[in-house]
């Protein structure tokens, strides 16, 4: 009888023991999800967008007239204009343009320039082109052609390109030039020259020793040309212009 009250008591002893740890157990689980910091909401940093570049503006001003396009400067038919660019965004075209006129990109005031000219539909706006037009004047003009290809004198200015491209040409060949000693050969090529419009023109034609061949001399004439020979050493001439070759 002693044993059985024993066994019994001992097993309440153990059964006691195992519901307290399941207890105790399931009170640190509890309190160790208790404990674990509540998640921290994500929080979106603001940050300010970059400002758009300003696409370039121009003013046009005209012999006092003020325009903000070169369009509206054409009925005027202005000889002479100047134009201020302002921006930070050029265009493709706008960089092409300049690229084509001097050889940079991103010049403001010669952005100006190439406006200006554009907004130049006078009858006398590219008279230089025929009576110049060297290499660095007719890239300008080209460039400016860039910005505004359906400028009202476009054939024209494009005619006086072609003249000013060929007359530089020949002048880079040494068949174009004014006046001054020349030596025949390195400086300048033999042929067949003229010059128009002269007054008091003086050439001579002279050899290694400086002695003239040939020489001439008028006070005023319509044209004047002579031939310059292989064997001649040098040519010189005062008076006379520009010297162009014949068939020219």
């Amino acid at each position: 009888m002693k044993k059985i009250i024993v066994a019994v008591v001992a097993g309440l002893m153990l059964t006691g023991c195992s519901s307290s740890t399941n207890t105790s157990s399931s009170h640190e689980s509890r309190a160790s999800q208790k404990s674990k910091p509540p998640s921290t909401p994500q929080t979106v940093q603001e940050t300010n967008s970059p400002e758009e570049p300003a696409a370039v503006t121009v003013e046009i001003d005209c012999a006092g007239t003020y325009y903000s396009s070169y369009e509206e400067a054409w009925p005027a038919q202005a000889d002479s204009c100047e134009a201020e660019a302002t921006g930070d965004a050029l265009s493709k075209t706008e960089k092409r343009a300049l690229k084509v006129a001097y050889g940079t990109d991103d010049d403001l005031d010669s952005l100006g320039t190439l406006y200006g000219m554009c907004a130049e539909a006078g009858n006398d706006s590219w008279n230089y082109l025929g009576q110049a037009g060297s290499p660095d004047q007719v890239a300008e003009v080209s460039g400016a052609l860039i910005l505004c290809p359906d400028h009202p004198q476009k054939g024209r200015i494009n005619k006086l390109l072609a003249g000013a491209n060929s007359r530089n040409k020949l002048e880079k060949d040494g068949r174009i030039f004014g006046a001054g000693v020349l030596r025949v050969g390195s400086d300048i090529k033999a042929g067949a020259y003229y010059a128009t419009d002269v007054e008091d023109c003086y050439w001579e034609r002279t050899d290694a020793q400086g002695a003239p061949i040939d020489n001439y001399f008028t006070n005023g004439a319509k044209r004047v040309q002579v031939t310059i020979q292989r064997s001649d050493y040098s040519f010189n001439s005062e008076g006379c212009g520009q010297w162009r070759p014949v068939g020219s």
